[in-house]
């Protein structure tokens, strides 16, 4: 619910003021990826901009229990992993003393949101003309919108030549009898989470990126994981060879995974939750954990937006210049429903706002070359079109690739499993995407999406001289394999 959070962000006290005017350029309702960079803009190009969030701060889920705190948590335990994986093949005896606790990574993650939201608050107040107020905003029409305090001792109705709606979204209420019984990322990596440890077995409901993500940093610092999913595979619409990769990582951790496993209901068992759940064929299953984790996924905040008209199955429906069918209104980041990921917000607030200060539409947001990441041990990145969605739609297309086992940087690292695939178009060379399983996936995916994005062609990526050890020579390494 808006407004009601366990511990609030660090925040100012001018942020609790009504807004100061009644007139705006640009009113942005959200303070999320989808909101802050395009209020940045829009402040540095003149425009007096007011944005509203009820944290009191920038970040939105990201920052207060999603990417942020969950990759602070995952990063301590797989850094710990590595290195005693490093010392135990050159034969140390310290090697099994090192280990991260959760209860050392929750508190590393809770720093690192401090430390940002500070860094927020020093931003908001570098850029003139940005007014940012503590709150809850109710769109009313295209144009107004009201504010009003969380605890509702004031109340104010604004106006806005242009609007920008970045509300995000929220989880998804499962029709499971018992959910209750589970926990989500709010308990798991929430701002100052009361949840500091983590039993010794979990059940983690949901086989999409978040409860992958989960399953593996929890079994990883030594925790028993069943992982259910309901369709046949998990990380559905993946490319098939990083799904692969990605199940023999859990199973090699450990990590029970149970496909075609509908979810039913979850029952207090003494100390212990029982899930059941429903195959496709009738026949019945439970699974047993000390916890039980929800990762079933998020969907758009569309709450308050149905009166407008810009609402279309679920969603706030956009063009690709962030334009909804109401003129003045704008819609990004999770509320749009598309890529549901921080970076594609960021991008999509930049270019409404770059269009809201040409005065009409220039520029547009370029989804294809927007990167996915699955942050485990080692990573998994895709960009673009896959060597799986170019053959289903029939695209005549090469695939290059290159086996980390001989990168120099991989050895250095210890970790020496992975590759890198690069697919390119027949006939024009253009690289139109690629995937990369292994060290710093995440990393190296961004040089292929830039290549999509600017019809880069494979012997322009083959050319490039790429700094040596790092991992990104992977990318050249592959590229120079194409035969022009």
């Amino acid at each position: 619910m808006l407004g009601k959070y366990p511990v609030f962000p660090p925040t100012d006290e001018e942020f609790l003021d009504p807004p100061g005017r009644d007139e705006y350029d640009v009113v942005i309702v959200g303070a999320g990826g989808a909101g802050y960079h395009g209020a940045f803009e829009l402040s540095k190009g003149g425009k007096k901009v007011l944005m509203v969030d009820d944290k009191g701060n920038l970040g939105g889920n990201c920052l207060y229990e999603g990417c942020i705190p969950s990759k602070s948590v995952a990063m301590t335990i797989y850094l710990a992993d590595k290195l005693r994986e490093i010392l135990r093949s050159a034969g140390s005896d310290g090697a099994s003393a090192v280990r991260a606790l959760w209860e050392d990574a929750i508190a590393h993650k809770d720093d690192v949101q401090t430390i940002r939201y500070h860094q927020h608050i020093r931003e908001i107040k570098e850029h003139g003309n940005l007014e940012f107020v503590k709150g809850v905003a109710r769109v009313l029409d295209g144009h107004r919108v009201e504010v009003r305090d969380l605890d509702g001792s004031w109340t104010r109705e604004v106006r806005g030549r242009y609007l920008i709606v970045a509300q995000g979204s929220v989880p998804i209420e499962p029709p499971i009898r018992g959910s209750e019984l589970a926990i989500g990322s709010l308990e798991l990596f929430g701002y100052r989470t009361r949840q500091r440890s983590m039993p010794h077995s979990v059940v983690v409901i949901g086989g999409g990126y978040i409860g992958v993500e989960v399953s593996l940093m929890l079994a990883t610092a030594g925790r028993k994981v069943t992982l259910l999913e309901m369709l046949p595979r998990i990380l559905s619409g993946w490319d098939g060879s990083l799904v692969g990769e990605v199940e023999r990582e859990l199973r090699g951790k450990g990590v029970e995974i149970v496909t075609n496993a509908k979810v039913t209901e979850i029952r207090a068992d003494a100390s212990q939750r029982a899930v059941e759940f429903v195959r496709p064929d009738g026949s019945r299953g439970s699974a047993v954990g000390d916890a039980v984790v929800m990762a079933i996924g998020r969907k758009p905040y569309v709450e308050g937006l149905e009166h407008l008209g810009i609402v279309e199955d679920g969603r706030a429906a956009v063009d690709p210049t962030m334009r909804t069918p109401v003129d003045g209104v704008y819609a990004t980041g999770d509320v749009i429903g598309k890529f549901m990921l921080f970076h594609a917000a960021v991008k999509e607030s930049t270019i409404a706002a770059w269009n809201i200060l040409h005065g009409h539409p220039v520029y547009e947001v370029n989804f294809n070359s927007i990167p996915v990441t699955l942050f485990t041990e080692p990573e998994a990145a895709y960009v673009g079109i896959t060597e799986d969605s170019a053959r289903a739609a029939g695209i005549p297309h090469s695939v290059v690739s290159y086996n980390l086992e001989d990168d120099a940087y991989a050895q250095i690292m210890g970790v020496r499993k992975g590759w890198v695939k690069i697919v390119v178009e027949r006939g024009t060379q253009r690289v139109i995407g690629g995937a990369i399983f292994g060290e710093a996936a995440g990393l190296v995916i961004n040089e292929i999406a830039l290549a999509v994005a600017t019809n880069a062609r494979i012997k322009d990526v083959a050319l490039l001289a790429h700094q040596h050890p790092t991992i990104f020579e992977s990318i050249d390494r592959a590229a120079i394999r194409f035969s022009l």
